[in-house]
């Protein structure tokens, strides 16, 4: 954690409840100072969209039969496999990603047991492969609630995930988790939540958004040391009740 804040009832009567509302304004704070830090690599965005935008998906259709076995045919994902969900995802964002595996930048630590199984199948593309492929997976329909890793189960406090999420996510990822390419934040519904629980793990440890060159990554990792425990429940609980919303 970035901050750790404890006060006791001798200082507020509230005391459980003081600390809510002080780490969600820390939280606003930070995410004030996040955007103020990402606007120079804002730039980083263009060319991911650009290669993304000018392919075909019908191009892609045989170079995803190489994610099948994991992803599922329809992206759906495999909740056995710890593969996430991927149908519909922005092609610039997957495209982002692909990049940054083949660049040494994701899979490469140690403890990234599925980071490393991604990049064995990353290193069978070549670069002028992926804005094709990325162009089909943003075509596909985004998965529902009965495919294996969409949304999953969780219990928090909606009213508090809200509060939460609005103050420490939405500002990037959009207040609807929809994703929001200016800020390089990609669309969060219809992700699982043990996939979420996963990847904010691995940012908090150091076993993503670690590397110099990451630096959207770096800016990720800061964000997800600033939430533990019933909060980051209750921003995933949040995620995950729109996801089931927009499929209603």
């Amino acid at each position: 954690m970035f901050f750790n804040i404890t006060t006791t009832n001798k200082t507020a009567p509230n005391g459980s409840g003081y600390r809510r509302g002080l780490n969600a304004s820390l939280g606003r704070y930070m995410a004030i100072a996040l955007l103020l830090f990402i606007a120079p690599f804002r730039v980083m965005a263009g060319t991911p969209i650009q290669l993304a935008s000018a392919a075909s998906p019908e191009g892609g259709v045989k170079l995803f039969n190489q994610c099948v076995a994991c992803h599922g045919a329809r992206g759906e994902g495999n909740a056995l496999l710890k593969a996430p969900a991927i149908a519909g995802q922005a092609a610039w964002y997957t495209d982002r990603q692909l990049n940054n595996f083949i660049n040494g930048l994701r899979g490469a630590h140690e403890e990234d047991i599925n980071g490393k199984q991604m990049l064995a199948i990353v290193k069978g593309l070549s670069r002028d492969d992926i804005p094709a492929l990325t162009a089909y997976i943003e075509s596909l329909p985004r998965p529902d609630a009965q495919d294996n890793e969409t949304i999953g189960q969780t219990t928090g406090s909606l009213k508090n995930g809200s509060r939460y999420y609005q103050g420490k996510c939405g500002a990037c990822h959009g207040g609807q988790a929809e994703g929001n390419p200016q800020f390089n934040a990609p669309r969060l519904t219809h992700l699982s939540a043990s996939y979420l629980h996963r990847q904010l793990a691995n940012f908090t440890q150091g076993i993503r958004g670690n590397h110099s060159e990451d630096k959207l990554g770096m800016q990720m990792a800061m964000m997800a040391k600033t939430t533990s425990g019933d909060e980051l429940n209750d921003i995933v609980y949040f995620i995950t009740t729109l996801s089931n919303n927009e499929q209603k």
